[in-house]
Formats: C-alpha cells, structure tokens, sequence
C-alpha cells in the first residue's frame, strides 16, 4: 500500500474515535520546569544513583525534546497550513473564507493568517533521499508524518512566520439503497437515484512554533449534520466525493470557532505566564 494512503487511512482511523465532539485544548507549560531537578541519563552499563536534590535520570533523547519554551507573543504572524492526503495542499476558496473570518472576528490585535504556499514549502526543504518502504509499511505512514511536517516548518520559516496552524479535514460517507433500488436490475435503473449517500466531516488542528516546534494547542470539530444525497449507479463515486467535500468543509466552518477560543485562550495564558515569571 503506497505510504501516503497509509498515512490517510491511519490518520482517519485514529481521528474518527477521538473526534467525538469539538474542543480544543492549550499548552504553555515550560520545558526547563518539567525536567528541573533530573540529571542526564548514564551511558548503557553504568550506573548513576541520583546526586542530592535530584528527582532521578532522564534520557538525553527524551531530555532534548522536551526542553523547549513557549515564545510566541501577540500579534503574530501565523500560519495557515493545510494537509490532505498526506501532503501540503493549497486551501480551497470555501474553507478559506471561513477562516477570513476568523481573522476579521480577532482583528488586528492577534496578527494575520498567512497561507503557507506548498510551492514555498516546495523550494525550502532540503533535498532527501527516497526509501523502499515495501520491508515495513508502517514506516512510510511514520516518514510521511513526521516529513509533511517538516515541509511546513520550512515553508513558514522561508515565509518568516511565527507560528503555523496545521489543520487537516477528512471524512467518511457511506451509500445505502432505497426504493428504487430494485430497478437496478433493469437497463434504465442505471439513471435513477437508487442509492442514499450520508457523509459526515471532520478537521482537526495543531498550533506550532516554526522555529523551535513548541506544541501550544489543538483543536478539533465535526459537522453538525451529515450531508445527504442521492446517486445513481453510474455517479455514485462523484456523489460520494462532493458530498464528504461538503461534509468537510462544514467541519472546518465548525474548526474555526474552535480554534478562535482555542487562541484567545492561549493569549491569555502565555500573558499570564509572562505575568509569573516576571514576579519571581
């Protein structure tokens, strides 16, 4: 299975179970707290018992990861990054309206959406050598993550961006015969509207800061009702592809309102994290 499906289809399926419902959630919390009073792991063999006022040991990996700070402050220039299929893609004119007006409904005191251009992104990544994935599926599905990533980061670095929102809609639809579905058999039923297609949307959403890669937030919606259509056995797949197109462009309406608390909470808590280190 090529890698990019394997991403599509692992990302949908994980997805599907956690968006239960909209939200979103924030991050500030400082590296250098979280790993204060932790010494760096001993090398494979040794032994180290921990000096006094050590909590223990931490691997130097692990340690590396997670020592980053939240730096963004506001208004900033922020990123708009959209993944479908596994890849950078540009955003379509009727999810791009409603994030305009998220924009409009922050102003200028938050900043501007930048869109970051997959052509940018295109020209700023380094080059990197193919792999055979076909030893190890799954290790196509973890390259492409972690490499679709990296391009974002580097389109927004090239763009001089502070921080980029990533977002990805999808969905899933599903057909079901009705009355009609008996003159299937006949030469004319081929014409009719046998089949009742249902689809439902999803998008979700991750804010991160393109020069050191701190996570600040997430956020994820649904539509708030299926889209429903009728096909007939010669359309079905075009039906079923407009509608979860019209599925997800609902969810990504529902994401901006999600991801409009999810930033007024978070310039709210990086302020106020100013606030205590200041204090201290």
């Amino acid at each position: 299975m090529h890698a990019k499906r394997l991403f599509s289809a692992a990302l949908v399926a994980a997805s599907l179970g956690l968006l239960t419902a909209c939200g979103s959630y924030v991050q500030t919390t400082s590296g250098s707290r979280y790993l204060a009073g932790y010494s760096a792991s001993p090398p494979a063999g040794e032994i180290r018992l921990p000096q006094a006022g050590q909590a223990g040991v931490v691997d130097p990996e692990i340690a590396e990861i997670a020592a980053v700070e939240p730096q963004l402050r506001f208004p900033t220039r922020l990123g708009l990054a959209r993944i479908e299929n596994g890849e950078l893609t540009p955003v379509p004119p009727i999810e791009a309206e409603a994030w305009r007006g998220l924009a409009q409904r922050l102003g200028s005191g938050y900043g501007e959406f930048v869109p970051v251009s997959p052509l940018i992104a295109a020209l700023a990544a380094p080059e990197s050598p193919t792999s055979d994935s076909r030893a190890d599926p799954w290790s196509g599905y973890r390259k492409s993550l972690a490499q679709v990533v990296k391009a974002v980061r580097y389109g927004a670095a090239r763009q001089h961006l502070d921080a980029v929102l990533i977002y990805e809609p999808f969905g899933r639809s599903n057909e079901e015969g009705n009355i009609l579905s008996v003159t299937k058999i006949a030469l004319i039923g081929f014409f009719l509207p046998t089949e009742d297609v249902k689809a439902d949307g999803f998008a979700q959403a991750v804010l991160v800061d393109v020069r050191n890669g701190y996570t600040y937030a997430s956020a994820s919606a649904t539509s708030a009702e299926p889209t429903r259509r009728l096909s007939t056995s010669g359309n079905s797949y075009k039906v079923q592809a407009d509608a979860r197109a019209e599925a997800q462009a609902q969810a990504v309406a529902a994401l901006t309102g999600e991801v409009e608390t999810m930033v007024r909470d978070l310039r709210l808590a990086l302020a106020a994290r100013r606030l205590d280190l200041g204090t201290q």
